[in-house]
């Protein structure tokens, strides 16, 4: 069964469900309408917003309050409806390393570090190349590895002295 609670930073404006989605509320808003030269009422019909996924997955909707627009993780906002506001350190959590999943028993707040451990646990923390800071390629990290390279070769490439040894080592 699906339930729906004020999104907690929100709650004139916004409802998570325990599913996963969200919607706009029912409202009023009083502006100046150039049409008629004066202040007006206008009704707005809440709906349910479109899910839209960014390229890791996370799942955002597009908000509106007070003419400021912006993202809204739709985790968070499941969260933030049912468990309320997290403390200063901690984010959304996927339990299950799912990051479409935003039903509200797959989500919890906790710290940059525990997420972290369970990408580790899920297997999807990108180490290495894979990484999308990585500066170097798997090539010349194999080239380095196997010594096939020399390290003035290694240096030229943009691989600096520290990590060369680094990679050497298997550290890197």
């Amino acid at each position: 069964m699906e339930l729906w609670k004020d999104v907690c930073g929100y709650d004139d404006y916004y409802q998570a469900s325990s599913l996963g989605r969200v919607r706009s509320k029912d409202r009023v808003v009083v502006k100046f309408s150039a049409v008629c030269n004066k202040v007006v009422r206008q009704k707005y019909k809440g709906r349910e917003l479109s899910l839209k996924p960014n390229a890791g997955g996370y799942i955002y909707v597009h908000i509106s309050v007070d003419k400021a627009k912006e993202n809204l993780h739709v985790g968070r906002a499941v969260l933030l409806a049912f468990c309320g506001k997290p403390l200063d350190n901690q984010e959304c959590c996927h339990n299950d390393g799912n990051p479409s999943n935003n039903k509200i028993e797959n989500l919890r707040w906790g710290t940059h570090l525990e997420n972290n451990r369970d990408r580790i646990k899920h297997g999807t923390y990108k180490r290495g190349t894979a990484h999308h800071f990585s500066k170097f390629d798997n090539d010349l990290i194999c080239s380095i590895k196997n010594k096939s390279i020399s390290k003035d070769e290694a240096l030229g490439a943009g691989v600096s002295n520290t990590h060369y040894y680094r990679i050497l080592k298997g550290e890197r």
